[in-house]
């Protein structure tokens, strides 16, 4: 799939400072493990993809669908990170500048990972110019290594996760067939306009997720 640009590039970011709540102290640093990662969120990514969502709820007995308030990027997941080193990431990440403008790109193609006749992931695929957003990768990449997170080897392959086959369960041939002919569907154009650092917690239909700073592009 080819990438495609349309931003312009710009220093300025807008960081926001998480909120508290019960589990977090005055400095706004959780007394707790807490299981952790980098995103980037759109706007107005949800709409386009509600035939998508409203398709994949109907298998709840097979699938964990993301709701689409949750659509996001993964940058980088930390996994289970201590008090400490969230202190001095949190620090790190008030102070990055990737250097881009929000970015435009367009949802398109349904896929399956490791494919879509065996797939345990469901996602969509986007157009964007891989050097932007492969610089704001980097910029996450390079402030998480400092901190003892082993850097990802594999190419950054940016996509947005719809659903996850529960264990034990492979998806009908009907479904197989409706990713198959939706896999180069243009569902539509969304913006880039956040870097998000979240804490994943369990839920009963899937993890929930906590803002706990924002970076605005």
């Amino acid at each position: 799939m080819d990438w495609k640009v349309l931003f312009e590039k710009n220093p300025e970011h807008n960081f926001m400072p998480p909120r508290g709540d019960g589990e977090v102290n005055m400095n706004g640093v959780n007394r707790r493990s807490q299981r952790l990662f980098f995103a980037l969120v759109a706007d107005g990514v949800q709409e386009p993809l509600q035939g998508v969502y409203a398709y994949l709820i109907k298998y709840p007995h097979l699938l964990k669908t993301v709701s689409p308030d949750n659509y996001h990027v993964t940058l980088k997941f930390l996994g289970e990170t201590n008090s400490d080193t969230y202190t001095k990431l949190y620090d790190d990440f008030t102070r990055l500048s990737p250097g881009v403008r929000p970015v435009r790109f367009q949802l398109q193609g349904l896929g399956g990972f490791p494919d879509v006749r065996r797939a345990r992931v469901i996602w969509c695929g986007l157009i964007a110019d891989t050097a932007d957003l492969r610089a704001i990768h980097e910029c996450i990449e390079s402030a998480s290594e400092k901190h003892g997170f082993k850097k990802e080897n594999r190419a950054f392959t940016p996509h947005f996760t719809l659903a996850r086959t529960r264990t034990d369960r492979k998806i009908p041939a009907e479904m197989t067939q409706y990713l198959a002919d939706n896999r180069d569907t243009l569902y539509g154009e969304a913006v880039f306009d956040k870097i998000v650092l979240y804490r994943s917690e369990p839920g009963k239909n899937g993890p929930l997720y906590k803002e706990l700073a924002v970076m605005r592009l």
